[in-house]
């Protein structure tokens, strides 16, 4: 048995931020099915279940970004993708299964029934769009004799407590699926296409993007690392994948030129207090912080000047921005305060934005879209959190 192999690669569409459930995390159940799964994979395989599968939540702050994302998609040997209405229309999972399927396509030539075994779908909420039968039609069988499963999907079976014996079932099922599987037929690690070169089906157009502006100045400064010991990506990336795995189109900028974009968009600003240019250099944002705006003073706590200069820069830069017109500064001190505060700013930042654009557009057309699934529900500022 190789010890480093990894079965399962658990695939989901993430909640999209400020929905209806509180300070609770939504994607909570994710994270649940996940261990239940594991130690279900484990203890057939007689295995410590934290090393048989990954999920995007095992990441550590620092790390996140779509190299890592890739070279896990590059290991696993089964996909498991959660298909609720969300994962048809968000790029993230379709990015994630379009790499697995590529890489399948090259490890199976001419063999689409093997390849396809290496891929067990869930139904995770019920999709009624049309155009996804064949997907949802795949799930299926992993719910026979469980009339539940099709109707409800297996999130509200593992919620509820009335079907929690159907959940279980299930789980112990897609365990025994994923180990058949990979006993069966192993699929070596193997490189992968690069995340963002891979191509994907078309998604819904039109969506309004989410900004991560940067305060730096010179081009030079979009490849930001403000933080010692991490992450391994520039901090505009690192934003940028956290609001993208949030279910959000996102846009970088960081020139004078671009910050227009602002006005119409959502977005948040990576304030550099250690900018040459000292507060005067946040005039270029004069006009532009918007209630839907929201700015991020980014220093590193461990960083040796922090102790003697530090707390006056941030204190200078918070009074600025207000001056300025921000609602709100948050400070990111370290690279777990930074990614603790992307789901707050996302969720933010979108909400104002929706209700903003619910007072100046006319009755009739709807809202820019900002990770809201259902069509249906596009006027509405607060979306539930069943993707």
């Amino acid at each position: 048995m190789t010890p480093d192999r990894c079965y399962f690669f658990l695939s989901y569409a993430k909640s999209a931020p400020g929905t209806s459930s509180g300070d609770r995390d939504a994607d909570i159940w994710v994270r649940s099915c996940f261990d239940d799964l594991s130690a279900a994979v484990g203890r057939l395989l007689g295995r410590d279940p934290a090393t048989v599968g990954f999920v995007d939540d095992l990441l550590a702050p620092g790390t996140t970004s779509k190299a890592t994302i890739a070279e896990q998609l590059g290991r696993a040997e089964v996909f498991v993708p959660l298909y609720s209405p969300g994962y048809f229309l968000k790029s993230w999972p379709m990015r994630e299964r379009a790499v697995f399927l590529e890489r399948l396509a090259r490890a199976f030539p001419g063999e689409p029934e093997a390849a396809r075994a290496h891929v067990i779908p869930v139904l995770w909420l019920p999709v009624t769009d049309r155009g996804q039968e064949a997907e949802v039609t795949a799930a299926l069988p992993l719910g026979t004799g469980i009339p539940e499963y099709a109707e409800n999907g297996l999130r509200a079976l593992g919620r509820l407590t009335a079907y929690r014996d159907h959940y279980h079932r299930i789980i112990e099922r897609l365990a025994r699926r994923i180990v058949e599987v990979t006993e069966r037929r192993w699929l070596p690690a193997s490189r992968t296409v690069p995340f963002d070169q891979v191509a994907v089906p078309d998604l819904p157009s039109g969506e309004t993007p989410f900004v991560v502006a940067v305060s730096t100045g010179p081009g030079a400064k979009l490849a930001w690392l403000p933080y010692g010991g991490g992450p391994d990506v520039p901090i505009t990336e690192f934003a940028a994948v956290r609001a993208e795995q949030q279910g959000l189109a996102v846009r970088i900028v960081h020139r004078a030129d671009e910050l227009k974009i602002l006005d119409g968009s959502p977005g948040m600003i990576l304030v550099d207090p250690w900018h040459p240019g000292g507060t005067g250099a946040l005039d270029v944002f004069r006009g532009h912080l918007h209630s839907w705006i929201t700015p991020v003073l980014v220093a590193d706590r461990a960083d040796p000047r922090f102790p003697r200069d530090g707390a006056d820069l941030l204190a200078r830069a918070e009074a600025r921005l207000a001056d300025l017109g921000a609602a709100r500064v948050y400070r990111a001190l370290d690279v777990e305060r930074l990614a603790q505060l992307m789901r707050t700013v996302v969720s933010e930042a979108r909400r104002h934005f929706i209700r903003h654009a619910a007072v100046q557009l006319p009755e009739g057309p709807a809202l820019p879209r900002l990770g809201i699934d259902d069509p249906s529900r596009r006027h509405v500022v607060e979306t539930s959190d069943d993707e």
